[in-house]
C-alpha cells in the first residue's frame, strides 16, 4: 500500500534516501555497487534551478544511472529549445544560454546529429488546379524520440512511487503491479488538445499521492491513484515545454478510461506517393485554471 499522501515537500532541501536496492530496477546495492542519484538531474533542467529547491536524492545501480544519464542528455537538450517561431516556453535567459549550449553539444538520438542540427524538415503537395500542384515544405524544431521520453519518464515515476511506498525500517521502496501505459505526449502550443483536455477531466479527483513542483517550476509532477483499483494516472512537465501522461498499474480501468476519450479530428491531404499525410492545428490551454497538476478542491463532507 502507498503511504499517506504528501501535502508538503521541503522547499529548501533535498528529500535524502539511503535506500537498500536499486529504486530503477530493485537489485540490491551497496557502496560499491551503489550510485548518487538525482531524480530530478541537475543537468536535466536549467543550470541552477535546483539551487535552494527540494530534489528527491536516493541511491541506484550503475547500470540504471547511466541508462537514465543517457536518456537525459538529448531529451534535455530538446525539451529547452525554442518552438518553430523561435520563442522559448518562458522567457528565461539561464533556460535560452542553456537551450543554446545544450544544442551544441548533445546529439540527437533520433537523428544521429547534434540538436543544433536537427531541425527536421518535411514537404506536403496539394492539388491547385487541374495539371497544377503547390508545394509546401517547412521546418520544424528538434524533436524528441517519443520511446525514449517515455523510457525516461518511467525511470521518473519509479523513483517516486518508490519513495511514497518506502520503509524506514527495511529502507526499501515498491514497485506498482501491472503495466506502464504512457498515453500521449505534447509540446507547449497544444496541451489543451482533446486527449489531454480527457484525461485532465478524468483524473483530476483521483486521490493524489505525489504532487510536486521542483526546478523553480522547469520540473512538475503528479501521481494519482483510481478510486476503485490499483491503477496510477501520472504527468509529468519537463522544462516547462513537454508534457507527457499516461497510466500505471492495473491496465483494464485506464484502458476503460482511454476509450471514453474522444477521437482527434484529423485533416488529411492528397496522398504523397505511398504516403498518407494527415494534420490537425495545435490546441493551447484555455484561459482557465490548468488541472493537470492541482490538488482537488475539498470535499466538505470530508471536514465534518
Amino acid at each position: 500500500m502507498l503511504g499517506p499522501r504528501l501535502r508538503h515537500l521541503p522547499p529548501n532541501r533535498a528529500i535524502l534516501l539511503r535506500n537498500k536496492t536499486c529504486v530503477y530496477c530493485a537489485c540490491s546495492i551497496d557502496k560499491v555497487s551503489g550510485t548518487k542519484e538525482h531524480v530530478i538531474g541537475r543537468r536535466f533542467v536549467p543550470k541552477g534551478s535546483l539551487d535552494r529547491d527540494w530534489n528527491l536524492i536516493l541511491r541506484a545501480c550503475r547500470s540504471c544511472n547511466g541508462i537514465k544519464s543517457d536518456l537525459e542528455d538529448d531529451l534535455s537538450a530538446i525539451t529547452m529549445q525554442p518552438d518553430a517561431t523561435g520563442a522559448h516556453a518562458v522567457a528565461d535567459i539561464v533556460l535560452q544560454q542553456e537551450a543554446e549550449r545544450k544544442a551544441r553539444n548533445s546529439t540527437s538520438r533520433r537523428t544521429g546529429r547534434r540538436v543544433a542540427e536537427s531541425q527536421e524538415q518535411f514537404t506536403v503537395k496539394f492539388p491547385f488546379g487541374p495539371g497544377v500542384e503547390f508545394t509546401f515544405t517547412g521546418h520544424t524544431p528538434p524533436q524528441v524520440d517519443h520511446g525514449r521520453a517515455y523510457r525516461l519518464a518511467l525511470f521518473q515515476l519509479r523513483a517516486f512511487f518508490y519513495f511514497v511506498t518506502y520503509n524506514q525500517d527495511t529502507r526499501k521502496g515498491g514497485f506498482w503491479p501491472g503495466s506502464f501505459s504512457p498515453f500521449a505526449l505534447a509540446q507547449k502550443a497544444d496541451w489543451g488538445n482533446a486527449h489531454f483536455s480527457a484525461f485532465t477531466r478524468a483524473v483530476k479527483d483521483w486521490e493524489p499521492r505525489f504532487i510536486g513542483t521542483g526546478a523553480r517550476g522547469f520540473f512538475v509532477v503528479a501521481i494519482r491513484r483510481h478510486p476503485d483499483a490499483a491503477t496510477w494516472s501520472w504527468a509529468l512537465e519537463w522544462n516547462q515545454n513537454y508534457r507527457l501522461i499516461g497510466f500505471f498499474g492495473e491496465h483494464a480501468p485506464a484502458q476503460g478510461i482511454v476509450n471514453t476519450f474522444p477521437v482527434m479530428e484529423m485533416t488529411e491531404v492528397p496522398p504523397q506517393g505511398d504516403r498518407r499525410v494527415q494534420f490537425r492545428e495545435e490546441v493551447a490551454l484555455p484561459d482557465e485554471p490548468d488541472l493537470l497538476f492541482a490538488w482537488p478542491e475539498p470535499n466538505p463532507r470530508d471536514e465534518v
